[in-house]
Order: structure tokens, then sequence, then C-alpha cells
């Protein structure tokens, strides 16, 4: 219970810091100008330090999960994910209401946060349509994956509570591929 406080307690305190680092969400998602606009963002460089992690990995995690999209919302059943976009700014936000209010399961922006967390951290959905707030919570879930299972690829592979761990590593993998290109200005 005490370490549950605490970890409450350390959220609290970084979602309270985070609206000083986030501009206003612009309707249209940065991602149909540039499929990458989030490759050395600030807020990836931000989250990673917070929490002690590679900031690439945060990209690549990224790049599987919402290629880029920071209203992108996605549905859980029977174990897949269904995509319900691509979608602005005021009809993710509308989405996201209506999927909370329903009780789905389903997963909100850029590092496609679960609703589970959002029930257990108590966070409003539409928070997490902000670029910068999504990518700390995507961080500090990695974290937890990380202190839980070790630096590797299995926490990596934990990261979206897939079944298949392994598959789920080798998209991160294949992504970090991508982005090296991106990085190197050979895509």
């Amino acid at each position: 219970m005490i370490m549950k406080k605490h970890v409450v307690g350390c959220v609290l305190l970084v979602v309270t810091w985070l609206p000083s680092m986030s501009v206003a969400a612009p309707e249209q998602s940065p991602h149909l100008v540039n499929p990458f606009w989030y490759v050395n963002h600030p807020c990836v460089y931000h989250a990673a330090s917070r929490y002690r992690l590679t900031p690439r990995i945060l990209e690549a995690i990224v790049h599987v999960e919402s290629k880029g999209n920071p209203y992108a919302v996605s549905v859980n059943e029977k174990g897949e994910g269904h995509t319900q976009g691509p979608l602005t700014y005021t009809e993710a936000k509308a989405v996201v209401q209506k999927l909370w209010k329903e009780g789905k399961n389903f997963d909100v922006g850029l590092t496609e946060i679960n609703s589970i967390h959002m029930k257990t951290y108590r966070l409003d959905p539409v928070l997490l349509l902000d670029p910068c707030t999504n990518l700390y919570w995507g961080a500090f879930i990695l974290r937890q994956k990380v202190n839980q299972f070790g630096e590797g690829w299995v926490a990596v592979g934990r990261y979206n509570g897939s079944r298949n761990v392994v598959g789920y590593s080798w998209k991160i993998f294949e992504a970090l591929k991508v982005l090296d290109q991106v990085v190197h200005g050979k895509r």
C-alpha cells in the first residue's frame, strides 16, 4: 500500500508539472504534414530523461502504436485494436469521452495508453490527447515494465500488454531501423 501511495504521489507531481510543457492542441494532427514530427521532439527527451529511458525506444513505441498520430484512438475487442480514425482533435475528444462513459477497453494517443491505466491512475482520457502528456504516461508505463522485467526486450514487449511479447518486441526493433533512417536523412 505504501508503494502504491508513493507511485500515485509521484504521478500526481508529474501531471501537475506537465501542462507547462504542452501547448494548445491543433485541430489537425501534425502527422498528416510530417509523419515523423515526434522524432527528436523535446517532449520525448523530457519524458525519457524523467523515467531513465532511451528516447529512441519511446519514439519506436510511438511509431508502432500510433504512427505519430496524437489523436489516435483504438477500441479493443477480442484481443484486437480497431482504429477509430483518422480523427481531428475535436472528433477524438468526443470519441474518447463516449468510450469512457460506456466503459469500453480502448487506447488513446501517441503511445496508445490503455483505458485500464486510465482507471488505475484516475486519468481523464482527453488529457492523453495532448502529445507531451501522453509521452510522459507512456514513459511511466514503460518504466514500470522495466522495473518489473528488467532492461531488455521482455519489458518492451510487455509495454502494450501483448500476449505476443516476442512479436511486439520485433515490431519495436523494426521501428528502430525506420527511425534510424529518418534521423540520418535516408527516409
